[in-house]
C-alpha cells in the first residue's frame, strides 16, 4: 500500500476510535439519539475528517443501519445500544462499533461474546487466509459463551469511498462464500450476537447512498454526489430532503436490519489492514 494512502488510513482509525470511545462514554439515560448522533458527526469534522456514512445507534433488537432522523426518541435504562462509527479522509475509510448498556449488566455477556471473537478473528488475520477461517473462529467463540452468532450479517471488504467493497467476512462457520485475503487489502471485521436465532428481517431505510452513473446529470443527483461522492447519507443531512424522491431511481437503500425474533443484539467492529504475516488494527 503506498505510504500516503497508508497514513490516510492510520488518521481516519484513530479519528474513528477516539469519536467511538467518546461518543459511547456520553451516552446516558433519557438522551435524545439526534443529539448522539450529531455529536458523533460533529466531533468526526472538528477532528479534521468527515464522515463516511452517518452515526448508527441501534438499540436492543435493532442490529444495524438506524440513524435518527427526528429528535423524539430517547434512550432509557437497560437499553443495549450500538454506536457504529464511520470516519474517512480523501475516502480512504475506518469503520468501527462497539456496544454498551445503559444502567444494567443484563446483557453483558453478549458484549463479551462479541469482544473475545472479534479478537479470535484478528490474531488469525493475515495474507492468503480464507474468510472461512474466519467465521468459523468468530461462530466457534461465540457458542463458548452460549450466544449464538447473527449469521444473517458479516463483516465487509472496505475501498477508497465504498465502504462494502465486495468481500464478505462470516460470522459463521461452515458458510458456503469465502476470500482469500491479501497484503494490503482493508477489512472490517463485526460480530453481532444475540441470544435468540440469529436471523435478520429488515425495517425502513433511513440511509441511502448514490448509485454511480456518470450520465445522470440531475441537479439534486449531482449536489449529493459532489457532498458525499458515493458514501452513504441521511435525510437530515440533506438540504432539501423532499428531492430525495425525484432521484429514487439512482439510490442505494440501507434498510434498518432487526434481529427476526426481538432478541437483543450485540455488535464490535474494528477495521484491519492485513500484511503479510499478520494484520494491523487501525481503530484500536
Amino acid at each position: 500500500m503506498d505510504t500516503d494512502i497508508m497514513q490516510k488510513y492510520l488518521e481516519a482509525g484513530r479519528i474513528a476510535s477516539k469519536v467511538r470511545n467518546e461518543t459511547a462514554k456520553a451516552v446516558e439515560d433519557n438522551m435524545r439519539l439526534i443529539d448522539i448522533a450529531e455529536y458523533s458527526e460533529n466531533l468526526i469534522y472538528e477532528m479534521g475528517a468527515k464522515a463516511a456514512f452517518p452515526c448508527n445507534i441501534s438499540v436492543n433488537e435493532i442490529a444495524s443501519h438506524y440513524t435518527p432522523e427526528y429528535g423524539i426518541q430517547r434512550i432509557a435504562a437497560d437499553d443495549l445500544v450500538k454506536i457504529d462509527i464511520g470516519v474517512h479522509i480523501d475516502g480512504y475509510i475506518a469503520d468501527t462499533a462497539t456496544t454498551i448498556e445503559v444502567g444494567t449488566n443484563r446483557n453483558n455477556i453478549l458484549i463479551r461474546a462479541a469482544e473475545k471473537a472479534l479478537d479470535a478473528a484478528i490474531k488469525i488475520v493475515r495474507e492468503d487466509i480464507n474468510t472461512k477461517q474466519l467465521g468459523t473462529v468468530i461462530e466457534n467463540v461465540i457458542k463458548s459463551y452460549n450466544c449464538t452468532s447473527v449469521t444473517d450479517l458479516t463483516g465487509h471488504s472496505i475501498d477508497r469511498y465504498t465502504i462494502h467493497s465486495g468481500i464478505n467476512i462470516p460470522n459463521q462457520a461452515n458458510t458456503s462464500f469465502g476470500n482469500t485475503l491479501h497484503a494490503g487489502d482493508v477489512i472490517a471485521i463485526e460480530p453481532f450476537t444475540t441470544r435468540g436465532p440469529g436471523r435478520i428481517k429488515q425495517g425502513e431505510t433511513r440511509i441511502f447512498g448514490l448509485l454511480h452513473n456518470k450520465k445522470q446529470n440531475h441537479p439534486e443527483y449531482q449536489n449529493l454526489l459532489s457532498q458525499f461522492n458515493t458514501l452513504p447519507f441521511t435525510r437530515r443531512w440533506m438540504q432539501n430532503p423532499d428531492k430525495l424522491e425525484k432521484i429514487r431511481r439512482f439510490l442505494r437503500r440501507y434498510p434498518v436490519l432487526i434481529e427476526s425474533d426481538g432478541y437483543p443484539v450485540a455488535q464490535i467492529e474494528h477495521t484491519i489492514i492485513v500484511n503479510k504475516h499478520g494484520c494491523k488494527v487501525i481503530t484500536d
